[in-house]
């Protein structure tokens, strides 16, 4: 099925093959409608001027694209363009969200809508919702409308809890694997559990949450747990200490406890191994930005 190359954009104008093109123009509307090509795209985050992890970013959509296609793509024009859109941007954006698409014929960079997580979610963490879906290529990053309205139907039904934040995709035997935009991680005991590389979209935050593990002297291993899993090993007396925590990690939104899963509670917010997990996330967020100052938008004072 067909899809646009524009998703979710947000401002009045967009980068489309090196040159700028305002949606409300003729160019710009023809960008929604839908494309037969097959669609590449990274979501990166701008903080304090600095497109985060930009390279790893880019890594994975030369991988994406050489899994199916193996077109050329120059990441560094690439890069010039997100910059110049950012600068040009009215006020300028030195904090948000970009999306970078590209087809075998076109690439098209654009601000993007995301859905922001409430302020206090690291504090109490964030209501998910189970769908039982297993991604075809989980590994290439593409556009498939099927899964995105998949998604979107089991989002708009919600839970006990409040509005679903998150949907994590569950297997045929009711294992999760991965949210729908993010990587899923539990950790108990000490211990950091994640699905096995081969069966998720290995996420770019995800990278870094396991140096922030490693730093933080805890153990990571791969596994996958199905809901009943996770309900005993909540339900398990155990000291403090040793308390289940469920998180998700995307680009987005960092790293947020998952307070709720259908109808389940968890108390993931208040693990302390996942708030010295996120302190050293933080960090290594921090020196990226500091050792990349060429790298940022510049104003004038």
């Amino acid at each position: 099925m067909s899809f646009p190359m524009l998703e979710n954009p947000a401002g009045d104008f967009c980068y489309l093959n090196g040159k700028k093109v305002l949606f409300a123009s003729e160019e710009g509307q023809s960008l929604l409608q839908p494309v037969s090509d097959t669609i590449y795209y990274e979501s990166i985050r701008v903080q304090d001027g600095v497109l985060l992890f930009y390279e790893n970013h880019m890594l994975r959509l030369l991988l994406s694209i050489e899994a199916k296609e193996k077109f050329a793509l120059d990441t560094d024009v690439l890069f010039d363009n997100a910059m110049k859109m950012l600068g040009e941007a009215d006020p300028v954006v030195r904090n948000g969200d970009i999306r970078i698409v590209v087809t075998k014929k076109s690439n098209l960079i654009h601000f993007s809508r995301v859905v922001s997580p409430p302020a206090d979610a690291f504090r109490k963490g964030v209501p998910t919702s189970l769908l039982t879906w297993e991604r075809l290529d989980p590994q290439v990053k593409v556009f498939r409308s099927e899964y995105k309205a998949a998604v979107a139907g089991k989002m708009a039904e919600g839970t006990p809890f409040g509005s679903t934040f998150e949907v994590l995709l569950a297997d045929k035997r009711g294992r999760i694997t991965e949210g729908s935009r993010s990587n899923f991680f539990v950790l108990y005991k000490g211990v950091v559990y994640s699905p096995p590389e081969a069966l998720i979209l290995i996420g770019i935050t995800r990278r870094y949450v396991l140096q922030s593990v490693r730093e933080a002297g805890l153990v990571y291993k791969e596994s996958l747990f199905s809901l009943e899993d996770l309900i005993r090993m909540r339900d398990t007396k155990a000291e403090a200490k040793d308390s289940l925590a469920l998180f998700i990690t995307s680009s987005p939104f960092d790293i947020l406890p998952v307070s709720s899963v259908n109808e389940e509670e968890f108390s993931s917010a208040q693990n302390e191994d996942l708030a010295k997990i996120s302190e050293i996330y933080q960090n290594i967020v921090q020196h990226y930005i500091e050792t990349h100052p060429a790298d940022q938008i510049q104003t004038e004072e």
